[in-house]
């Protein structure tokens, strides 16, 4: 009898034994499926969002469409103007300046200190407001009679035509702009600065 119940016990915690070691593979082949999931999951989610992203980047990029400006500059015996048309993703006072500074226009460390546009009368004349750094002056005051005559020329004109403006009221490190050659407190207007004529030409 002994015997009898003894194997019986034996028998019942071999099968819960077996009820276990089956109870803890369970979890092992959830895990496993989770983790089989949440792959799947991040292999088709995170790309989707980095998709999205750069979709996103790539209409901004599209619709900034880019603008024609109109930038003058010195011809090549510095005595008259020349003009070319480029295109910009954005027309903003500093990127003239930058633009104009390749030419030689402004000096390569010129900045904009402020820019307004105002309407100068009630009959819709609008006026410039331009501040440039005291290394715009600087640069200024190096050049002769004529070299200044050229860059102010172009320097307006350039603003003038792409702003549709009828006056530039040129300052530097908001003061007054003064040169050997000359004292700009008015308005500086558009100025067609023909190449003068060579003998021999």
């Amino acid at each position: 009898m002994k015997n009898m119940k003894k194997k019986k016990w034996l028998a019942a915690a071999m099968m819960l034994v077996l009820v276990f070691f089956a109870a803890c593979d369970i979890p092992d082949e959830a895990i496993a499926v989770t983790s089989d999931m949440e792959e799947m999951e991040a292999q088709i989610f995170v790309p989707e969002i980095m998709g999205g992203q750069a979709e996103e980047a790539e209409a901004d990029y599209i619709h900034a469409e880019p603008v024609e400006i109109v930038v003058y500059y010195s011809n090549g015996r510095a005595d008259g103007l020349e003009k070319e048309v480029l295109e910009v993703n954005g027309m903003t006072p500093e990127e003239i300046i930058q633009i104009l500074s390749r030419h030689n226009i402004v000096s390569i460390d010129t900045k904009v200190l402020g820019f307004t546009e105002r309407e100068a009368d009630g009959q819709g004349k609008r006026v410039l407001e331009l501040d440039l750094s005291k290394a715009f002056g600087e640069y200024l005051r190096t050049m002769g009679a004529d070299g200044e005559e050229v860059i102010l020329a172009a320097l307006t004109n350039t603003f003038l035509e792409n702003y549709r403006a009828d006056g530039l009221l040129l300052t530097v490190d908001g003061g007054r702009l003064e040169t050997g050659h000359g004292i700009y407190t008015e308005e500086l207007v558009y100025k067609k600065l023909e190449a003068k004529s060579q003998s021999g030409d």
